[in-house]
């Protein structure tokens, strides 16, 4: 059964904090406070962010079981959505372990567990029928533990983890990007992004408006829930071991995880027209149809 779990951002490790390392954490109980996480200068030695300086791979220390996620984009946001979910839905939602962080006054450093699989999207064209639907209905039950996260009552915006702006890459190389208090604010937001480069914005009618609903709720959200991000076994049967890349995360209406799951696979590939993401995010037709074309319009991705 699924269980509601409340949390504000008083509840949260302190993200601005420069460097913070969990104590409590496996990394540090199973072998001593004294150990030490490798600094910024070690991930960079072993990096390839001059072949990628915009968006750098994370880095592996597989002697440490242990991955450094770093870069320009990178935000102690995501840390903090690991750590709360492991706290208030552990074993419920797999991610990995995160251990702390740190930064250099340029790149903030991420040191998470080392998650030992592979992506769904590898593996995908080799799995079997029974092998998709038994992942759908992991990632189903997950979704549902997921969205039993919620915000105080007196407390609620469409943001990040932290109540700041929102993170998605949709939205951020635009202007305002939250939080917003209330839902229909965020939607008035979207219409203006896309209206706002005619001469006279507040003229453009906007027939995609009504098509997003101010009364849904506001859920936490994966939002970059691509099969790259899906973690699974290497054997069969498949299972799902982690969900991955949090950096999107926040609390957003219920039906952008959908919208966006779908957004960023072709219409023409299995994982959508086979119906697959439709078994475990409920459709939002209406919504999704809105979304697109703001989304489109805007410049998407």
């Amino acid at each position: 059964m699924t269980s509601c779990a409340r949390f504000s951002p008083s509840d949260l490790p302190d993200g601005t904090k420069p460097r913070m390392y969990f104590l409590d954490s496996s990394y540090f109980r199973d072998h001593g406070a004294n150990r030490t996480l490798p600094s910024p200068a070690e991930v960079l030695a072993r990096s390839l962010i001059n072949q990628r300086p915009s968006n750098p791979p994370p880095v592996k220390f597989e002697e440490l079981n242990l991955i450094v996620k770093f870069g320009p984009t990178i935000s102690t946001s995501e840390a903090l959505c690991l750590w709360a979910i492991r706290k208030f839905l552990y074993g419920q939602v797999p991610v990995p372990e995160v251990y702390g962080w740190d930064s250099d006054g340029r790149h903030v450093f991420i040191y998470m567990q080392l998650i030992h699989g592979v992506t769904l999207f590898e593996r995908y064209d080799s799995l079997s029928s029974d092998d998709k639907r038994a992942i759908c209905q992991d990632l189903r039950r997950i979704m549902s533990q997921l969205r039993a996260i919620r915000q105080s009552p007196s407390n609620q915006v469409i943001g990040s983890i932290t109540h700041g702006p929102l993170q998605d890459r949709i939205l951020d190389s635009h202007p305002g990007t939250g939080p917003f208090p209330i839902v229909r604010e965020f939607h008035d937001h979207l219409s203006w992004l896309w209206r706002r480069i005619a001469l006279e914005p507040e003229k453009v009618t906007d027939p995609w408006r009504k098509s997003l609903p101010d009364d849904g709720p506001i859920v936490f959200t994966h939002s970059d829930l691509h099969r790259k991000n899906i973690i699974i076994t290497s054997t069969t049967p498949a299972r799902i071991l982690s969900i991955v890349d949090w950096e999107q995360a926040g609390w957003y209406p219920d039906y952008w995880e959908y919208c966006k799951a779908t957004y960023s696979v072709g219409d023409w590939e299995d994982w959508r027209c086979g119906g697959w993401i439709d078994s475990f995010l409920t459709p939002h037709p209406q919504s999704k149809e809105a979304w697109d074309f703001t989304c489109n319009s805007i410049g998407g991705f």
